[in-house]
């Protein structure tokens, strides 16, 4: 199980969260050929996360920019969590 939440906050002061979903998390590897085990090891850029928050917040249906415009309106962006995004449920 994959547990992580973003917050977004863009220039014109719209803000909101997003959990994405496995089928997102399945276009995070594919996209950027990268295992989503980057997410527990180091190896996550600042630009995975405003993917992932990109990505999902198209998949529930808000309107976004294309992603190199979404990124110039993005002013600040949090994990929810203090852990390591990845649960182990066993």
């Amino acid at each position: 199980m994959i547990d992580l939440n973003i917050r977004v906050q863009l220039e014109d002061g719209t803000e909101w969260a997003v959990k994405p979903s496995i089928g997102t998390f399945v276009k995070f590897e594919r996209h950027f050929k990268l295992s989503i085990q980057a997410l527990s090891n180091g190896s996550l850029a600042l630009e995975h996360l405003v993917w992932l928050a990109w990505e999902q917040a198209r998949h529930e249906g808000k309107t976004v920019p294309p992603f190199d415009q979404f990124i110039e309106q993005v002013e600040n962006l949090e994990m929810d969590n203090e852990t390591t995004p990845l649960v182990d449920t066993a």
